[in-house]
């Protein structure tokens, strides 16, 4: 699952995201904490476009102070690929880079770009930390001719995920239950990791993962959606993560890697565990999903 069916997911629908330095913009009151709870790397963001938004360093910078990091930053083309590479290459640990090709994409490429695009993919690859963002959009391949085009495209990155032993970072739309299947068969063949992002809409379905050895990362429709919240609640413990999905416009506002400790903190008063013992549980989570095959 994604964000609300209002914001598409090909580079189109996303709003660019603003940050400020963060001596310049303030965090919310109910953000601070000890020194302890805020140093960098306590909350892991899952899923975070970082290219798209206005000003990566300062984003990253703000996270820090507010103790988010490491940030999964995921790509929809072999465009945003390299230009994640670079920010991995000078974020001193704070970017995994992911490597992938949107399924949003699949309709408006024919099939001579979209051949090169995997070719191109394929090679950056091999310098990422995980395969990301893939998957199958439904809504936006209204036909079978495009939905068959967005499932090969599938398994050719799961096949190279498999190929170069690392994680799946997956989206879904409209496919949800097609999706999980490619997910489990994935983990059960290879050892590897898989997050579905933002799968918070289906208790059943989240169970589910959760018994398949599936991450699902959660995020920032917890704030305001009781139903999602809901579900989220019902994820299971060793399987949990959070995103911030930036800069996704969500209830009015783009949305910011810091966001992931407003999600984090949200999830723990529903699970009712303290925020220190829940971040901890997000870091593990993280570092497993890194490395579920070790």
């Amino acid at each position: 699952m994604a964000a609300p069916e209002a914001v598409k997911h090909d580079g189109k629908g996303r709003q660019a995201g603003l940050c400020r330095s963060p001596a310049t913009e303030a965090l919310p009151d109910d953000w601070a904490g000890s020194d302890r709870d805020r140093h960098v790397g306590d909350i892991p963001d899952a899923h975070c476009h970082l290219v798209d938004l206005d000003d990566p360093d300062a984003c990253l910078a703000e996270a820090s102070q507010a103790g988010v990091g490491p940030i999964a930053a995921v790509s929809m083309s072999p465009a945003e690929t390299a230009k994640v590479l670079a920010l991995r290459d000078t974020a001193d640990g704070r970017v995994l880079a992911g490597a992938g090709i949107h399924p949003s994409r699949v309709p408006r490429l024919d099939d001579a770009a979209l051949a090169e695009e995997i070719e191109q993919v394929e090679s950056l690859a091999k310098e990422c930390d995980f395969i990301g963002e893939i998957g199958l959009d439904f809504k936006d391949a209204s036909d079978e001719t495009q939905r068959q085009r967005q499932r090969a495209l599938l398994d050719r990155m799961l096949d190279l995920a498999a190929r170069l032993r690392l994680p799946v970072n997956l989206h879904t739309r409209r496919a949800d239950r097609e999706l999980l299947e490619r997910a489990e068969s994935f983990t059960r063949s290879t050892g590897l990791g898989a997050v579905l992002h933002w799968f918070t809409h289906s208790r059943p379905l989240a169970q589910r993962c959760g018994e398949a050895g599936i991450w699902i990362s959660v995020g920032p429709s917890v704030l305001t959606d009781p139903a999602q919240a809901e579900v989220a609640r019902a994820i299971a413990a060793d399987f949990l993560l959070v995103e911030t999905d930036s800069p996704v416009s969500y209830a009015g506002r783009a949305a910011r890697p810091v966001w992931a400790r407003e999600v984090a903190s949200r999830l723990a008063s529903l699970r009712g565990e303290p925020l220190p013992d829940f971040s901890a549980r997000l870091r593990r989570n993280f570092k497993t999903w890194q490395r579920a095959d070790a």
